[in-house]
């Protein structure tokens, strides 16, 4: 009995280990999988929680709807456009995750419409505490160097 309890003991640690070796940035690529998996699937609401505070607000801010959806609070206005977003998407693929600093990371995605046209976005991922929150997307341009 003894030897049983070591031996998964040992299999614990062993785990542990392991997982504090893996890529520092693997949160934040998951991040940004879990985010374009509920934009693909029209879940807005779900899809907010994986962007930073400031950022959904940022983007709340500059939403231009209708008067008709002004009754609406800001993030469910933008949930609302997110579900609608997920509508023209057919596959996403990520392409490369970076270190940017200490708990900041780059995301770039490949986003294929239902048309086949491939657009390349950059994500931003920052940590705080043990969570990682998109802080900002953009179009992805990679660098030349002339």
């Amino acid at each position: 009995m003894r030897n049983v309890v070591l031996t998964v003991t040992a299999l614990v640690a062993g785990a542990m280990i392991l997982k504090s070796c893996g890529e520092p940035y693997s949160g934040a690529a998951e991040t940004v999988e879990e985010f374009m998996e509920e934009v693909m699937e029209g879940d807005g609401m779900d899809a907010v929680q994986y962007l930073h505070p400031s950022y959904r607000d940022e983007l709340a801010k500059n939403l231009r709807l209708p008067v008709q959806f002004t009754e609406l609070r800001p993030t469910e206005l933008l949930a609302c456009a997110l579900s609608t977003m997920g509508a023209g998407i057919d596959d996403v693929d990520i392409k490369k995750v970076k270190l940017a600093g200490e708990d900041v990371a780059k995301v770039v995605v490949s986003v294929e419409d239902k048309e086949g046209l491939e657009k390349l976005f950059s994500f931003l991922v920052v940590k705080e505490g043990d969570r990682w929150y998109i802080a900002k997307i953009e179009n992805y341009a990679p660098k030349v160097s002339s």
